[in-house]
């Protein structure tokens, strides 16, 4: 463990070490005029350990922070309710879809549904619509069975709303280039924005960047199925922040820039956004999650264990989930600053072909932390989707018997962080090319840190994002797809230190201010 030290002035070591500034970083300024760009106060310097490989490059890219995702951004333990309201299960088998959803929408206090050990049978999807409310069970004796043939979530945590931007509050980032890992954007009019706004990185690509990226020459498949070329249109992505600062034109975020921002190839604007009814401080744990099943390759059961929709900082912790056809927990894309933590999924039941046995899934989540979880016979146990926003981070992860790759499956996911996560299969992050409709490059400024897997693939797209592999240990291959840019690998086959990047970078920035990610930023 490495050794803090507070210090006032620091002379000599300066390339050895990053130096944080607290007050400059701080949302609770004793000036709280946000149009100022600052309070007033004294300055600390804080002193703590240079993370390797972690240094920008010539553009000023660099590999992201990503310390500041999951429940309360790490800095809080997930809380412990009191049970208001016990259920038994049912002598008898029956169905106890209603009997649960009865509870559920009496809960008008926070605190937990407690489901008593016994076997609960659900024909149905259980909707967790509260902020506040937690549905805990006895452990591994408590165990809920989804019955029947219905494909459909068990268990749905949070609301469909949507996210709404606020009218006129956008504001152009007018710097040409925004570097990866950046923690602020400069702005055409600062005074739109004031700490603790919400607001959301919005890039619009233009066709010269699917170009260069050579996204519209995807080759032909050669079963002659259907390949999609990419269209600029279609690749918008929005990134949520919390804005913690003002210096000028400049808007200090919670959270890094999770690709450059690049006017040769997009306008970027900042925008302030709502939700009507985003849940918050709610969580699933301790209990076993069951598909009823016909056959190892059954389509017609339940699909997934648990679905989170529209929630912020909530969590999932200590679940098993047996049988489903695709996976224990898929973050949608309202879902944001969730933890997923000692949860195992077991024999997927499904087909073995696409959109199927995928363990853990980032189909939109953002700020999210999936750590010391198992996948056992998964196709991609920890995996992403299209356009998923980062930056987010699996640690700790480990996948047997897999029948697929673990890394971003499609269509530039932007920053993820694989941290300590083992396969006995494949780990790839890469330009998947033709594969499915004309996937492409899968992942943008993903990280393998200290993985391990049977083959490993780390390419990086020919502009606007690296991708890397460090300490990872396994048989490097140039993938199914060859002649793209080689990812940037240090230490092959050699564990670095730190162990967990992750850990590290929480470590760090915690010994910098001792403070919640919001009131902290580079």
């Amino acid at each position: 463990m490495s050794v803090f030290q507070l210090t006032g002035k620091v002379t000599g070591i300066l390339s050895l070490i990053f130096i944080f500034v607290y007050q400059s970083c701080s949302s609770t300024p004793q000036n709280n005029d946000p149009s100022d760009g600052g309070g007033g106060g004294s300055e600390e310097e804080y002193v703590y350990e240079k993370i390797p490989y972690t240094d920008p490059d010539e553009k000023g890219d660099a590999i992201l922070d990503f310390s500041r995702v999951g429940y309360k951004w790490g800095d809080l333990n997930v809380p412990d309710y009191p049970v208001v309201m016990t259920l038994e299960a049912p002598a008898d088998g029956s169905d106890a879809t209603e009997m649960i959803q009865e509870a559920l929408d009496k809960m008008t206090q926070k605190g937990a549904l407690l489901l008593k050990a016994g076997t609960w049978n659900i024909s149905g999807t259980l909707n967790m619509t509260k902020s506040n409310v937690v549905l805990r069970g006895e452990g591994d004796a408590t165990v809920l069975v989804a019955t029947g043939k219905l494909v459909r979530p068990l268990i749905i945590l949070g609301t469909t709303s949507q996210r709404q931007t606020v009218s006129g509050s956008s504001s152009r980032i007018t710097d040409s280039y925004t570097p990866a890992g950046q923690m602020y954007v400069t702005v055409e009019d600062p005074s739109k924005y004031a700490v603790g706004d919400d607001v959301v990185i919005y890039r619009v690509p233009n066709q010269q960047w699917i170009t260069d990226l050579k996204m519209d020459q995807i080759p032909p498949r050669a079963d002659g199925g259907t390949v999609t070329q990419w269209q600029a249109s279609g690749f918008s992505i929005y990134w949520e922040r919390t804005v913690v600062r003002k210096s000028g034109s400049q808007i200090y975020l919670d959270n890094p820039v999770a690709m450059a921002l690049d006017q040769t190839y997009d306008e970027s604007q900042l925008i302030k956004y709502t939700y009507s009814d985003r849940i918050t401080g709610s969580g699933i744990e301790d209990m076993t999650l069951v598909s009823e099943y016909a056959s190892a390759f059954d389509e017609n059961h339940a699909w997934t264990a648990i679905e989170i929709q529209t929630a912020i900082h909530c969590w999932v912790d200590n679940i098993t989930s047996r049988y489903f056809g695709f996976g224990l927990v898929d973050m949608k894309a309202g879902s944001k600053n969730i933890t997923v933590s000692n949860c195992t999924c077991l024999s997927p039941k499904s087909t073995i072909q696409g959109s199927r046995r995928y363990g853990f899934y980032f189909s939109g989540g953002q700020l999210c932390l999936v750590k010391n979880c198992k996948a056992d016979s998964a196709r991609h146990s920890f995996s992403s989707s299209a356009k998923v926003a980062g930056p987010n981070v699996f640690t700790r992860c480990t996948s047997t018997h897999a029948l697929d790759d673990c890394g971003p499956h499609q269509r530039w996911c932007t920053g993820t962080l694989y941290d300590c996560v083992s396969t006995d299969y494949l780990f790839r992050v890469q330009d998947r090319s033709n594969l499915g409709s004309g996937h492409g490059w899968a992942g943008a400024n993903q990280v393998m840190w200290n993985c391990t897997g049977k083959t490993l693939v780390c390419q990086s797209p020919w502009v606007s994002a690296k991708n890397y592999a460090i300490g990872c240990v396994g048989t490097k291959s140039e993938g199914a797809f060859t002649g793209r840019p080689d990812g940037v690998w240090e230490s092959y086959g050699v564990p670095v230190t730190p162990e967990s990047l992750y850990e590290q970078q929480f470590i760090n920035r915690k010994a910098t201010t001792g403070l919640a990610a919001p009131i902290s930023c580079y």
